[in-house]
């Protein structure tokens, strides 16, 4: 199992960190990727981060789900590349699992992949045709959205769940929850 991390100027450090870790955890494989030429990629708080690889490096037709950060700035980035959308319209098209945290769902909105299904997002960031509910994190089908940072933790859990097992989930749980 290998997911999908695309990393933009602006991500949100931890809807992107937190969401590595405890995929990591649970045995599942997160490549950090940059959507531009250099691997270093600066997040909404300054922190550099070295991206495992480039969009230019890779074939994401490999990759088992695509997860897509928040943060205002690395949204905005996201949804101004032609190949990011082309990578989304494929994983979409595939029914492969695709996650997006916070001001992200606008993205699969603005694409029209939202239309007709239950999604949550920070809540000025609504685009689209779906059906906003507003939960912390919202589970259709295969593709799972969360409402802010504050839920970064829930979200990657559910997305472990998703891609190996309940069990994983809950011994990746107890783990961080120090049980």
């Amino acid at each position: 199992m290998i997911c999908l991390m695309l990393l933009a100027n602006g991500f949100e450090d931890t809807e992107a960190l937190t969401t590595r870790d405890i995929l990591l955890r649970g045995g599942v494989f997160v490549d950090l990727v940059s959507i531009d030429d250099d691997l270093i990629v600066k997040s909404s708080y300054s922190l550099l981060v070295m991206a495992n690889n480039t969009l230019k490096k890779i074939d994401y037709k490999k990759y088992d789900c695509l997860i897509l950060p928040g943060g205002g700035e690395g949204t905005k980035n996201l949804k101004e590349s032609k190949q990011v959308a082309e990578i989304v319209k494929y994983f979409y098209s595939k029914n492969k699992v695709i996650g997006a945290i916070c001001a992200a769902p606008s993205i699969l909105g603005r694409l029209g992949y939202l239309t007709n299904r239950n999604y949550t997002c920070y809540k000025s960031c609504q685009e689209g045709e779906g059906l906003f509910s507003g939960k912390e994190v919202e589970i259709s089908s295969n593709i799972i959205t969360a409402r802010s940072m504050k839920y970064s933790i829930e979200f990657a859990l559910i997305l472990l769940e998703k891609l190996t097992s309940k069990e994983n989930r809950e011994k990746v749980e107890n783990q961080i929850l120090g049980k």
